[in-house]
């Protein structure tokens, strides 16, 4: 105790205050870092009072609203508050790589109505769409190389009509 009350004497009253002022400043940064964001977002307030969905069921429903999309086969959402708006983002994994963009509007869509018309929630932010995979089914597809990258060589002769096919051999009709 003995350094502290010498430490004290030796400050002026315009260093304390501007170590009592940095302290509070510290303290108000740790508590905006570390504040838990809110279990439940308003959807609407009228006259009885507050309409509030828990974040957990929220993203549930956006989760559902996704799979509608006969391409995502799966969702992670997150939903934040953000200005006093809804925002979301949604991880998708998609089963095919094929025409995303007209794939991402529509899910951007059913997230949209299911916010603004299901649940009437007025004040809608960003919908933020990551694709973070393609399905079992891409990877089948992209085993074969495209027609491009075959050599004309090791194209399958065409068969152009019955008189100039050739007879199967005795060796391959027997196997």
């Amino acid at each position: 105790m003995e350094p502290f009350k010498e430490l004290m004497t030796q400050l002026t009253p315009l260093q304390i205050g501007v170590a009592v002022v940095a302290f509070i400043f510290l303290l108000i940064g740790l508590r905006l870092v570390f504040k838990k964001p809110p279990a439940h977002l308003t959807a609407f307030s009228g006259e009885a009072g507050s309409v509030l969905v828990s974040r957990k069921a929220l993203q549930e429903l956006i989760r559902s609203a996704c799979l509608l999309d006969e391409w995502v086969e799966a969702a992670r959402p997150t939903v934040r508050l953000r200005d006093n708006k809804v925002t979301a983002r949604v991880e998708l994994r998609l089963s095919k790589p094929e025409d995303l963009k007209a794939i991402c509007e529509r899910v951007q869509d059913h997230i949209t109505a299911l916010l603004h018309k299901s649940l009437s929630f007025e004040q809608i932010g960003s919908i933020e769409i990551v694709v973070k995979s393609f399905g079992k089914e891409s990877a089948e597809v992209d085993a074969f190389p495209p027609k491009s990258l075959i050599s004309p060589e090791s194209q399958l002769p065409k068969i152009e009509g019955p008189e100039k096919q050739e007879k199967p051999s005795e060796e391959n009709s027997s196997k």
